[in-house]
């Protein structure tokens, strides 16, 4: 075998973790908001993003537990978790920029 799937499951772990810090930093931000301003839709939002953070940590719990038998069955999972961490990155750009 080429590519081995340890080197797929490091990369999922990775980018699950990077959005889980990446969620954190968008829920701090909504909150500080949410605090100021009691808006059912900043609410809303943090509740959104907290089940983002649910959905990443059960991502990590599994690829920690379970190692797929070949690269196939992870690239899913890894470009999903690719696409949601490059929109993350890009909403807390936003939520950065709105609050400065």
């Amino acid at each position: 075998m080429l590519i081995s799937p340890r080197i797929f499951q490091f990369a999922i772990i990775v980018t699950s973790v990077a959005n889980m810090i990446c969620l954190t930093m968008i829920i701090h931000n909504y909150w500080g908001q949410y605090r100021e301003i009691k808006s059912k839709i900043t609410l809303s939002l943090i509740l959104l993003f907290l089940v983002f953070m649910v959905q990443n940590f059960i991502f990590t719990v599994y690829f920690l537990l379970y190692l797929p038998k070949n690269c196939i069955d992870i690239i899913g999972p890894l470009l999903f978790l690719g696409c949601e961490f490059i929109v993350l990155t890009l909403f807390l750009r936003g939520v950065r920029n709105q609050i400065s």
